[in-house]
């Protein structure tokens, strides 16, 4: 079923193009959002939990990781955190 917007959503929905518009419903009280059927699609298999595998989302989190300076060689002082620690804790 398809419905047809109303011009108080069309109106949210133009105030943040591309955005999900959170809405309620006023007899149930109940909380809806809204999203363009493009984010939707992408997040899909996430809403259906029979199919989501947390490790279709390490490509994706290596990538942003990357690109956020994770890969920088000075960063590698993380990798052994624990040994560099101060015992003292100061």
């Amino acid at each position: 079923m398809t419905l047809k917007l109303t011009n108080e959503i069309r109106q949210a929905l133009n105030a943040s193009p591309g955005e999900p518009v959170t809405f309620e419903d006023e007899q149930s009280h109940e909380k809806y959002v809204l999203l363009p059927m493009g984010t939707y699609q992408r997040f899909y298999n996430i809403f259906r939990d029979d199919t989501f595998d947390v490790a279709d989302t390490y490509a994706a989190q290596n990538a942003v990781a990357a690109t956020s300076g994770w890969d920088d060689p000075e960063m590698d002082i993380y990798d052994d955190y624990d040994a560099n620690r101060n015992p003292s804790g100061l």
